[in-house]
């Protein structure tokens, strides 16, 4: 029998052995496929990032080229109809070229047989009139088919004088019968390249430009450039002759590292491991069968396990019911709780009270001191608020830092006594660690039956209270009455309203003029949102942007605001020479967007606009809400060229003392100081002083609500650089403000003579 049972063990453990290595191989196997298959899909999404850009960088360089010929055709054009001779018109359209296009080496005029009549050139010029332009003799049959048929002709790459590769762009001056000679442009490679791609893509990809068979971009290349793995290519062919030039794309060593992953690494190694512990657990099972014969020590075992059974099925269940950082019931366990207290206290003569609490300052704590000494101040909490309660009374986590507190109390007196109490011992600060903690907060208050008959109607009218008693300035106690559930019946269809109206395209953009103080000329607009409502009256900004700030529709509004301002600039562009900048309110949802910055820096490159020429305000309670976050968000906002404008200044922490460490352009001054200035000496002081600091910082002021000519006097004489209100003109649609670019403006004749000065729409 011993032999019997000895070579029945021996089996088992050999049928382990070969059980155990099938699930090692299988879950290595299959390890291994997860792991090339997500590989593959992270490489897949590489490919479509740098074709999506590729894509995106052909088109705006095509794009580009294509202005760059269409202003070639045009000079050509110009010379067909008026001639060389006419001596300053070439000289400045050449100049006018040259500097808006500064990787073109120079601009010559040809005669028919290529002699040059004309030359002008961004360096030291190496030729001049009367000589034979050098042009290769492949091109001559092009250049006679040019001249009949007023076709470009661009030829192949060619070292220029200092080294550097070039293209030289052939424009006939007339065709046919008309052709009177020829336009070049010598445009280096090098240069355009580096001046028509954004530095977005330069810091992301690895260039390399081909053109027909020579390598001109880099002119010296870094490293072993041909051996460069290239992920993307398209040929740039302007003028359609098939050679054209071939662009290659390769991402860096950090944007590749970028998008992708270790998830793939973890995975395989993820599942060998669990193979491997699978496999054991699988050996270990076969073995424990030979096991079973120990009958007593497994019936020991298996009431170890019932009594542990029933132990996690307690804790478990005290889980569902508890909060497991502060031991209080959480949001089930509370109500249960409550529930069973109105059930005892209903039709009762005592006062049954809900209390919703929410710490005020407890973000801030948790985003400077990290989440671990948050956790530890929550916890302190409930201590805390013992000191005040009774042991029948109920305290509860709702979330975060929210806390539920249910009472019974002889009178409403009583309650609201309690509340005062709670606030005041809350205020008294925490020791946690090393740091002594001060917080307050804010308690809204729902009484039983008149508040709501259920918990979960209690619980709703005291977080309305909560949100009154936080915008009455915090630190207090309200109680709900039936007015705050109108009030927020009317947010929450406001709110609703105001999603309709984005999707409906009700919402429009009104334009107020930023004026010259001393010339009273444009020289900016300010961009407001404007409702009508479907129902037909007009929703105040002020109405509409606090319910959009306070439901998180804010950042859709404000992008809304922002594209339809850059589209309606772009028009203007067109119009003038130098249009006026655009003011755009940013919120602080929009700030703290991840990414913000680079979508603003795409609109602007999207729709054609100098980043100078946009103007970003933001108030100063959002700007000091976070000082480190802001300032790297608004140091990528100036780098980029964006102007960033303080709003509301003087309401808000006003001290110039912090604004010297942002990059900010331009304080405006709040309407609040400007009202009573010609009547109120500590506004005029209180204006005085900060025109004169921000002058210092150099930084350019603008008085909101000017509605009065002393008010005007009053800010030229103290400096003030623009101003904006009902003097000069209300809020237009974009046709009127349209017309005041074009020189329709109507509030010139308020400046007395002999005042005014020139500036330019810059400022």
């Amino acid at each position: 029998m011993s032999f019997d049972r000895d070579r029945m063990d021996q089996v088992r453990r050999q049928r382990g052995l070969w059980l155990a290595a099938l699930i090692v191989a299988v879950g290595c196997l299959g390890s291994l496929l997860l792991f090339h298959g997500l590989q593959g899909a992270e490489r897949a999404a590489v490919e479509r990032h740098i074709h999506g850009m590729a894509s995106f960088v052909e088109a705006d360089l095509l794009g580009d080229l294509r202005e760059q010929i269409n202003a070639q055709q045009r000079m050509a054009t110009r010379l067909a109809l008026g001639g060389i001779d006419q001596g300053e018109p070439w000289e400045i359209n050449a100049e006018l070229f040259l500097r808006h296009y500064p990787y073109y080496r120079k601009l010559a005029v040809l005669e028919p047989d290529l002699t040059v009549r004309a030359v002008r050139s961004g360096l030291p010029p190496n030729l001049a009139a009367g000589d034979r332009y050098p042009v290769d003799v492949d091109y001559r049959p092009r250049l006679e088919h040019a001249a009949e048929r007023g076709e470009l002709v661009i030829t192949r790459p060619e070292r220029l004088t200092d080294g550097m590769p070039g293209i030289t762009f052939i424009t006939p001056i007339g065709q046919g019968e008309t052709h009177s000679g020829f336009l070049v442009a010598v445009l280096v490679i090098q240069d355009s390249l580096e001046a028509m791609l954004p530095a977005l893509f330069r810091d992301e990809f690895r260039l390399r430009a081909v053109h027909r068979g020579r390598e001109v971009y880099p002119s010296t290349a870094l490293g072993d450039v041909g051996s460069q793995q290239w992920d993307a290519e398209f040929t740039l062919d302007p003028d359609g002759d098939g050679e054209g030039m071939t662009l290659m794309l390769a991402l860096t060593e950090d944007s590749r590292a970028q998008l992708t992953t270790v998830l793939p690494n973890v995975v395989l190694f993820s599942g060998i491991l669990l193979s491997c512990l699978l496999a054991m657990v699988a050996w270990l099972g076969v073995n424990a069968v030979g096991q079973t014969r120990v009958l007593g020590e497994s019936n020991r075992r298996l009431e170890n396990e019932v009594h542990e059974r029933e132990q996690a099925e307690e804790t478990l269940a005290f889980l569902a019911t508890h909060d497991s950082l502060t031991g209080l019931p959480n949001r089930t366990g509370s109500t249960e709780t409550i529930e069973q207290l109105i059930r005892r206290h209903d039709g009762g003569d005592r006062q049954v009270a809900l209390m919703f609490l929410d710490l005020d300052q407890f973000k801030d704590i948790n985003d400077s001191l990290g989440h671990q000494l948050g956790d530890q101040l929550l916890c302190e909490v409930p201590r805390r608020l013992a000191g005040v309660l009774r042991d029948r009374d109920l305290v509860g986590r709702h979330g975060g830092d929210e806390f539920l507190i249910a009472v019974v109390r002889d009178s409403r007196d009583q309650v609201e006594q309690l509340a005062g109490n709670i606030l005041r011992t809350l205020d008294g600060g925490f020791a946690v660690d090393d740091h002594h903690l001060f917080v307050s907060a804010s308690i809204g208050i729902a009484y039983y039956p008149d508040s709501g008959r259920s918990v979960a109607e209690l619980i709703q009218n005291a977080d309305t209270a909560l949100f009154k008693a936080k915008h009455a300035g915090r630190n207090q106690f309200a109680v709900f009455t039936r007015e705050m559930f109108a009030q927020a019946q009317h947010r929450l269809n406001l709110s609703r309203d105001i999603r309709h109206a984005l999707e409906d395209g009700d919402f429009r953009v009104v334009y107020q003029p930023i004026v010259d103080v001393d010339s009273l000329e444009l020289v900016g607009l300010e961009t407001l949102l404007r409702w009508q409502h479907q129902k037909g009256y007009m929703v105040p900004p002020q109405e509409f942007i606090r319910v959009a700030e306070e439901t998180g529709v804010i950042g859709r509004l404000g992008k809304f605001a922002l594209d339809q301002a850059l589209s309606d600039l772009a028009r203007w562009q067109e119009l003038v020479d130098a249009p006026p900048w655009i003011a755009v309110n940013v919120s602080g949802a929009q700030a703290h967007e991840a990414g913000f910055a680079e979508q603003v820096s795409v609109m602007l490159h999207q729709y054609r606009i100098d980043p100078e020429l946009l103007h970003l305000e933001i108030t100063e309670e959002v700007l000091i809400e976070n000082l480190l976050r802001n300032r790297r968000m608004l140091q990528k906002l100036d780098d980029i060229g964006m102007r960033i404008v303080v709003d509301d200044f003087g309401v808000g922490y006003s001290s110039l003392a912090y604004l010297k460490n942002f990059p900010i352009s331009v304080v405006k001054i709040d309407r609040s100081f400007v009202r009573d200035l010609p009547t109120d000496p500590e506004d005029q002081a209180i204006t005085r002083t900060i025109c004169s600091l921000s002058q210092e910082l150099g930084m350019r002021t603008v008085a909101e609500g000017v509605e009065r000519l002393e008010q005007l006097e009053l800010l030229r004489k103290y400096r003030c650089s623009h101003a904006q209100g009902f003097l000069f003109s209300r809020p237009v649609e974009r046709t009127e403000a349209e017309a005041m670019i074009l020189g329709d403006c109507g509030w010139l004749d308020i400046c007395p003579p002999g005042s005014r000065q020139t500036v330019s729409h810059n400022g």
